[in-house]
């Protein structure tokens, strides 16, 4: 799975066998609603963390043995809470509040850390070099790099349909390694890096759509050890993609500060991390921001000609 992981997974569409002749035998499945879903994975969650432990001696998370201390149990077991809205797995919004339509509905990620790291603080903006398992409940693997690592795009890896936001999110609150030693031999050592297990339901993961041993609807959790993070500016206009947070919540898609004129526009849905003109005023942010204009006032702009039209600048 990890190609399919790396380059993010597609959305898929699921179909079921029926009776609908105007339809050539085939209904479209309904999507199950984020509240039933986070009942059902919540309650999934607690259960296994109820009955597993971490003993890294023999294996990281195993099933407890009588009178062990489960990881509910240890003080080290966290949880935050996420915020899912119903567009981000594309739902139609019938049945959901105002609330939860603008705001979500809020999610619990289960944290276990095992080092917190002492290097650079990770954001969810970050690209970062990572060593990682993911596992089902049941405890099969359905991904992992061990050896070496693998670069992440922390901000598209949670992107709407695309989901791995746990992954992200969790990621998050680790810090990078002090130092990368190289040892001569074609290895590296990691000094002191971020690592620990995040459990989440399928709301912060592949949600309806089944991938390679993961089920729909299946919650996970993935080991993760951080080594290495670069601070990303994904659209090229000079501000960090962490900085484009505007609301501050580690999700980077709901920054968005023209999306009326994108929509009225009928142009391609951009949030600000990944738009190089944030307030669609026709001046590119990065030379807004060289010229001392806010960028995110379409009424603030250059106008070279003075024509009352929104220019470039070099």
């Amino acid at each position: 799975m990890k190609k399919g992981f790396s380059l993010l997974f597609a959305t898929l569409v699921f179909v079921s066998c029926g009776n609908d002749n105007d339809n050539d035998g085939f209904t479209p499945t309904a999507i199950e609603p984020l509240a039933a879903i986070n009942e059902n994975n919540e309650a999934e969650l607690v259960a296994f963390l109820q009955t597993h432990y971490y003993d890294e001696a023999i294996k990281p998370i195993d099933e407890a043995p009588d009178k062990t201390a489960t990881l509910w149990d240890d003080p080290r077991l966290g949880v935050k809470q996420v915020m899912v809205r119903p567009s981000e797995h594309n739902l139609e919004t019938e049945g959901y509040t105002e609330d939860e339509i603008a705001n979500g509905i809020a999610h619990n990620l289960y944290y276990f850390l095992v080092q917190e790291g002492v290097g650079n603080t990770v954001t969810t903006a970050d690209s970062v070099y990572v060593q990682y398992a993911g596992r089902t409940l049941d405890l099969n693997l359905f991904d992992q790099v061990k050896q070496g690592g693998s670069w992440f795009d922390l901000a598209r890896i949670q992107a709407p349909q695309q989901g791995f936001r746990g992954f992200a999110e969790g990621a998050a609150l680790l810090k990078t390694a002090s130092e990368i030693i190289d040892n001569a031999d074609g290895t590296f050592s990691a000094l002191d890096a971020g690592r620990g297990f995040f459990f989440f339901g399928s709301a912060l993961g592949s949600y309806q759509n089944a991938q390679a041993t993961i089920p729909a609807y299946g919650p996970m959790f993935f080991e993760i050890k951080v080594l290495a993070r670069k601070i990303t500016d994904h659209d090229g206009d000079g501000i960090p993609s962490y900085l484009e947070d505007l609301n501050q919540n580690g999700y980077l898609f709901d920054d968005n500060t023209d999306l009326e004129d994108e929509i009225e526009n009928r142009r391609t849905i951009l949030p600000n991390y990944f738009d190089p003109d944030d307030d669609g005023d026709g001046t590119p942010t990065a030379c807004e921001i060289s010229l001392g204009l806010d960028h995110l006032d379409p009424n603030e702009c250059y106008d070279a000609d003075g024509d009352g039209d929104c220019d470039r600048c070099d």
